[in-house]
């Protein structure tokens, strides 16, 4: 004969649990253990591998906040130094708008090849319009690119030299993963 357990039963085991605080703790804690498990946290990248990672050419995703409050998400081409992002880009685009009333901006540049050969980085910062050097950057953003001699073609240097600013990402936090490490 199977007995089965009566809601008084339970009640108590529950009651018995609850004054030894560590069992019932240790059974909680058993599927928040196996969920983490189940989903490790990737990897993140040293500080000279998200150096080398942002030196490639990636498309970055910038999001800024439009006046209604809500986000606009811009693929864009970037130039990476001393830790700072540097984008070049129009001087009538919504961004600049966007960025003149609000500085904060997120940045997103991954490399998504599931299942395991992912790369993202991160970045929370505040952005700056930038209107010294831009030729400069502009031109090292489109060498970065397109390579040097194609970045002096005709159509590449009306881009270039067209009225300009640069948005200057200053990193408050930078997050990344790599999942190509095992």
């Amino acid at each position: 004969m199977i007995r089965r357990p009566t809601a008084h039963l339970i009640v108590l085991c529950l009651v018995a649990g609850a004054t030894h605080g560590n069992a019932t703790t240790a059974m909680a804690a058993e599927p928040a253990r196996a969920a983490a498990a189940a989903h490790p946290t990737p990897p993140p990248m040293t500080k000279a591998e998200i150096d080398a990672f942002l030196a490639q050419p990636l498309v970055a995703r910038i999001a800024t906040v439009r006046k209604n409050g809500t986000p606009q998400v811009v693929p864009m081409w970037f130039f990476w130094e001393h830790g700072v992002m540097y984008m070049s880009t129009r001087t009538w685009a919504a961004k600049v708008k966007h960025i003149r009333k609000n500085r904060h901006v997120a940045v997103a540049v991954d490399v998504m090849e599931a299942p395991l050969k992912n790369k993202a980085v991160l970045i929370d910062g505040t952005a700056e319009i930038v209107t010294t050097g831009v030729q400069e950057m502009t031109t090292a953003i489109y060498q970065k690119y397109m390579g040097a001699d194609a970045a002096k073609s005709p159509q590449a240097q009306q881009s270039i030299t067209a009225p300009r600013v640069l948005i200057k990402i200053t990193p408050t936090t930078i997050h990344s993963m790599d999942t190509t490490q095992h």
